[in-house]
């Protein structure tokens, strides 16, 4: 089985009730930046910082994973900086980087749920479950994911990807889009196509899935091969689309992104 990057390490096991002790694995953020030493290698087993909110994540391996959050960024030792998570995919290693990005979604989801968006009354933790409840209304808050289609669209030996116009540089990507209520991942993927670029497509096939943090989304993966249409790009989504061989392909995504790797695994097997 493919792991992809990002996706919990398959010996992690998620856990509510905070253990006796503060020594484990700690990622603690400020401003959705993460503490790590200048080398950016190494993350906090302890601390001595007056957080002002901290989750308990699991058990790695048998250690604990603790999340936390840090109200003064500026209050912390020489040997520590702050970072984004995104430059950090190939520094830190795929284990650590992966759950990064979870305790990353779950202090934002705490963060943001602390009263209720319903009555205004304030949330507390359930002990059963990842999830806040108000104590007016009863109102439950879970953590935020939006599931997301995308689509690596085939033609013969071709392949379709697009820009968007707030890619970064020149780069291309595979379509993708946010799954509306009522439609299945498969309406979702022959819709997006359709929409951005006005082709129709059939064969949708799953590929891989990958939570993805920074947008607080699950991205869903599928192949699919071209039906009939021309390419007629949305102007408001899209500024370019072509299809593309593995002999002349544009600037690609990230390596850790679930688009790499659909287009990787593409055009590798025709290779």
């Amino acid at each position: 089985m493919i792991i992809p990057p990002l996706a919990a390490p398959e010996d992690f096991t998620t856990s509510l009730l905070f253990p006796d002790t503060k020594e484990g694995l700690w990622f603690i953020f400020s401003k959705d930046k993460l503490l790590i030493s200048r080398d950016g290698k190494s993350l906090p087993h302890n601390h001595d910082f007056t957080l002002q909110r901290t989750l308990y994540l699991g058990t790695l391996r048998n250690k604990h994973v603790f999340a936390g959050e840090l109200k003064n960024e500026n209050n912390i030792p020489p040997k520590w900086q702050w970072s984004d998570l995104k430059p950090l995919y190939s520094i830190l290693d795929e284990e650590n980087y992966a759950m990064a990005g979870r305790a990353l979604q779950l202090i934002h989801w705490d963060r943001t749920t602390q009263f209720c968006g319903c009555c205004g009354g304030s949330t507390f933790h359930r002990q059963n479950e990842r999830c806040r409840e108000c104590k007016t209304c009863r109102q439950l808050f879970y953590p935020k994911l939006s599931p997301v289609a995308m689509a690596l669209v085939k033609k013969e030996e071709k392949i379709l990807l697009a820009r968007s116009p707030h890619f970064p540089g020149k780069t291309y990507s595979v379509l993708a889009g946010f799954v509306d209520p009522g439609e299945t991942l498969e309406q979702c993927v022959a819709r997006k196509v359709y929409e951005e670029v006005g082709i129709k497509v059939q064969n949708i096939q799953y590929f891989h899935s990958q939570p993805w943090p920074f947008s607080h989304s699950l991205i869903i993966g599928f192949t699919c091969d071209w039906l009939e249409g021309d390419i007629k790009i949305d102007p408001l989504e899209i500024e370019a689309a072509d299809w593309f061989d593995a002999s002349n392909l544009p600037d690609l995504p990230p390596q850790l992104s679930l688009a790499y790797m659909l287009i990787n695994a593409h055009t590798f097997l025709k290779n």
